[in-house]
Formats: C-alpha cells, sequence, structure tokens
C-alpha cells in the first residue's frame, strides 16, 4: 500500500528543521525559538502555526512529541510540552432549552450552522443563563485582540508571552464574573488549552489593573444536532496552563419532545428491514460525527474531498473515510468517482427536516439494518442496557459484510453497534 501524500504543512516544516536544525537546539536547550519571518520564507506562518487539534499536528511534531506555542505576533516557541486537553464525552442527562421568542426569525433554529449563531442561540435561549447560573448577562466581549504581556511555565520551562493575538467568540458579564466562551460547531475530541488559557490571562490581568474584583471563567460550548454541550474549565496555578481541569458539564437540547419509549416501540414494531449494504460495517462509534459530516455536507451543498473534509475536522484523512463510510452504511453519504463525499438524496431529504423529524427519520434508519435492530428490540425485551459480551452474543450468528468473526474487527464492530443504539437511547425522553 502506498503512503498517502504528504500535506505542504509537513514538507515546509521537515525543510524548516532541517535548515534551522530544530531538533538538536531542543535536545540541547529544551526549546527553539522561530519567528514569522524566517517560517514565511517557506510558507505563511498563520498557516503554519495554527493547529486547534492535536491530530492536526504536523507529522515531526507528533513523531518527537513536540508542540508550539505563539509568544508574541511575530516569535514562536516549539518544544516538548503538551497544550491539548482530551475532551471526555460522558453520558450526560439533557436539560430543555428555553424555545426561541416569536419575534426572533433571523436565527434558523433547525439550521444552526455557524459557531457564531451556536452561540447567540445559547444565549437567547437561556442556556448559558442556565449554566452559569446567573439571572443577568451581559455580551461584551468579542473578536481579536492583544493578548498585553504575562508569564507562564510548562514541563519546567518558563515563557513570556507578549502581545500576542487572541480571540475570543464572546465574553459575558455578571455582577461578579467574567465568562469567556470558546465556541465550536463540530465534535472533537481534544481541544488547543491556549485558546482559552492566553484570553484567561489578558482577561485576568486587565481586571486586576483595574482593580476589578471580579473572576474570570473559561467556558468551552460544542454544538452538535441540537444539542449544546458546555464544560467549564479552570487552571488551578495561574501560571501553569497544565493545571487546567474540567469542573462542570452539562448538555442541552433545543428538540422537543422528538422521542420517547412510546415512540421507540413504535418505530421498532413498524420499520422494514433492509437488505445490507456491501459496503465496509461502520467503524465509528460516535455517531455525532457521522452526522457532523452530513450536517457539513448539507451546509456546504457541495461534493467535499476527503482532505478538506479531514482539514474541516482538524483529523487525519482516514477519519474522514472512517465517518464518511459510516454516513454510506445509512444511505445518507455517497461516494463520487473522484472519491468525494455528498448528501444522498435521502440526505438531502433528511438534513432538511426539522431537527424533531430528523431525530426520529434516524433513528427509523438506523433501526431498519438488522444488527441494529437485533440489539434493540433485546434492550426493549430486557429492560437494561446491553453489555459488550451481550452484543457480541446476539451478533455472532449474523453475517456482517466482509467482517471475520474470528479477529478483532469483530468486536469492533459490535462496539459500533453499542455506540449507535447508545445515541438512541440517549436522545429517549424518561
Amino acid at each position: 500500500m502506498s503512503k498517502p501524500k504528504k500535506s505542504i504543512i509537513d514538507t515546509t516544516w521537515e525543510a524548516l528543521f532541517e535548515k534551522y536544525s530544530i531538533l538538536k537546539h531542543i535536545n540541547a536547550n529544551g526549546v527553539f525559538n522561530i519567528s514569522s519571518s524566517q517560517i514565511n520564507e517557506f510558507h505563511q506562518a498563520r498557516l503554519m502555526a495554527k493547529f486547534d487539534y492535536q491530530e492536526k499536528m504536523p507529522q515531526i511534531f507528533l513523531d518527537n512529541g513536540l508542540a508550539i506555542l505563539p509568544m508574541s505576533n511575530r516569535t514562536y516557541v516549539i518544544g516538548r510540552f503538551n497544550i491539548f486537553e482530551k475532551i471526555k464525552h460522558n453520558k450526560l442527562e439533557t436539560k430543555d432549552a428555553k424555545k426561541l421568542p416569536s419575534y426572533i426569525t433571523a436565527i434558523d433554529i433547525e439550521h444552526i450552522s455557524s459557531e457564531t449563531t451556536a452561540l447567540l442561540c445559547a444565549n437567547i435561549c437561556g442556556i448559558l443563563n442556565s449554566f452559569f447560573e446567573e439571572d443577568e448577562i451581559t455580551h461584551v466581549i468579542g473578536g481579536r485582540m492583544g493578548s498585553g504581556d504575562f508569564n507562564f511555565k510548562l514541563s519546567d520551562i518558563n515563557f513570556s508571552v507578549s502581545k500576542s493575538q487572541i480571540e475570543i467568540d464572546g465574553g459575558f458579564e455578571s455582577e461578579n464574573y467574567i465568562y469567556l466562551v470558546e465556541v465550536k460547531n463540530l465534535i472533537h475530541d481534544n481541544f488547543l488549552v491556549r485558546q482559552i488559557y492566553y484570553p484567561y490571562r489578558t482577561w485576568t490581568k486587565k481586571l486586576e489593573e483595574k482593580c476589578i474584583n471580579k473572576e474570570v471563567r473559561n467556558i468551552f460550548l460544542t454544538y452538535s444536532d441540537g444539542n449544546f454541550y458546555l464544560r467549564e474549565y479552570e487552571f488551578e496555578q495561574l501560571e501553569d496552563p497544565s493545571s487546567i481541569r474540567m469542573v462542570k458539564e452539562d448538555r442541552y437540547s433545543i428538540v422537543k419532545d422528538a422521542l420517547n419509549f412510546e415512540k421507540l416501540q413504535e418505530i421498532i414494531n413498524t420499520v422494514a428491514i433492509v437488505e445490507e449494504p456491501e459496503l465496509p460495517f461502520p467503524q465509528c462509534n460516535d455517531l455525532d460525527k457521522v452526522i457532523n459530516l452530513c450536517e457539513l455536507l448539507c451546509y456546504r451543498n457541495e461534493a467535499m474531498s476527503k482532505p478538506a473534509i479531514a482539514e474541516e475536522f482538524h483529523f487525519v484523512v482516514r477519519q474522514a473515510d472512517y465517518y464518511g463510510n459510516g454516513g454510506r452504511y445509512l444511505n445518507l453519504i455517497t461516494s463520487n468517482p473522484d472519491k468525494s463525499y455528498s448528501l444522498t438524496q435521502l440526505g438531502e431529504s433528511i438534513f432538511s427536516q426539522s431537527l424533531q423529524q430528523r431525530q426520529i427519520e434516524l433513528v427509523r434508519i438506523i433501526l431498519s439494518h438488522k444488527p441494529f435492530n437485533i440489539i434493540m428490540r433485546d434492550y426493549i425485551e430486557q429492560g437494561d442496557y446491553p453489555s459488550h459480551e451481550r452484543v457480541e452474543e446476539l451478533l455472532k450468528d449474523y453475517n456482517m459484510y466482509k467482517v471475520n468473526k474470528q479477529k478483532i474487527t469483530f468486536k469492533r464492530r459490535c462496539s459500533t453497534v453499542k455506540g449507535w443504539i447508545n445515541w438512541i437511547f440517549d436522545r429517549v425522553e424518561a
């Protein structure tokens, strides 16, 4: 099998490492300082040094356990330090959001396609007030600005930041707090700590300099498929970004009365089983990311190549295949002759519907496939979540397309079945 073609970011960083003996300097001194002008000799620095997720780091960084951070508008530092925080996707009870006021017509709540709209909707629907536990908050901060000057320490190395550019998606003020909100409209498994640490240090210092007795709180908001996931993080030590820890998380939904147990039973009793497609059986436990991909293709209204999808989601190209094939299995996505992905006619129909109806139709499509139908029926009969062992037992005689029952792939595909069934359970209202 031929190796995947290297990106221009990868090849350019390899050239920079060679020209400036970067690894040698790091091994000797712990870090290497590089300017934007040095990077610009090869490629635009703003494109070469912005990696919001760990998977998008250049391969030479990943191979050597390296990271890069801006120190100013024109300088960066490279070293062996961890600057990413894993996101644990815990099972959360869903809290209801308020409905949009009837006079709001500029927000299409059924098709939220941007981070800005997601933030506005979270504010108008009372999600932010609820999560912050505040009666009154005011939107007061947003956009790009300078960081000012501050120091911090990582891996026993001291760093000094001076007027680095930061961007704040939304800042809200109450009587006692400033809330800084970082917004994403695609689901990821980690994030760049700098995105919340630099704004946190900037505004903490601003308040101190003005002798304002307010605390800065850090909020990470992710929107997908009608759900708002909010997580609050704090830094246990002001000058140590690695001291980050999550202190609170909640999930809110703007989908009202979509699924209850009676509706689920109706679907399982009436759905027609389809013939299994001769396609790779899905190998992605996270159905939300398949839906995320369908949403993206719907918003773009055009085919997208695998590299373009990987770039949008900040993951590697093979993951575009995982989620693309998950959508193909459900007949929501088609693979074009040029290997790009686009929505099928069914996919276009599903993702043009209301969030409530979309959710019901997605459940119907999933349960029209026999492996998922088998497991759901067992759940309804047993009245309990199926264990992984139970899923394997129920599917051991089912012939998954090109899946060898004696190999680890069978266990992994059973994980997908369990993951997608859990996604359904997660949306059934008590």
